[in-house]
């Protein structure tokens, strides 16, 4: 399936193991099922459902297509995904 983003390909992503909560957190405030973000992200139903399981790390076209069906870019379910497990920092620190 093509993806959404270009074409491009890129290797698995290394993200915060809560990008999976991050994913399903917008979907349900967004009102939406796992089977409606299937399709508007042009996914599978298996393949979101092991995303929010933990069970699949996704590549950076799998989280691009994802983002686009939620209506948001990935930089933002990466930066909710670190806010979710405490790894975001502060400007100006490290």
């Amino acid at each position: 399936m093509a993806s959404r983003n270009g074409g491009r390909q890129w290797d698995t992503l290394t993200l915060p193991p809560t990008i999976r909560r991050a994913v399903r957190l917008l979907r349900e405030q967004q009102g939406i099922s796992a089977e409606e973000l299937a399709d508007a992200s042009g996914i599978g139903g298996e393949v979101l459902e092991d995303l929010e399981a933990g069970r699949l790390d996704p590549t950076h076209d799998l989280l691009a297509d994802v983002a686009d069906g939620l209506g948001t870019e990935p930089s933002a379910l990466v930066t909710l995904a670190e806010q979710l497990s405490g790894r975001a920092t502060r400007a100006g620190t490290r």
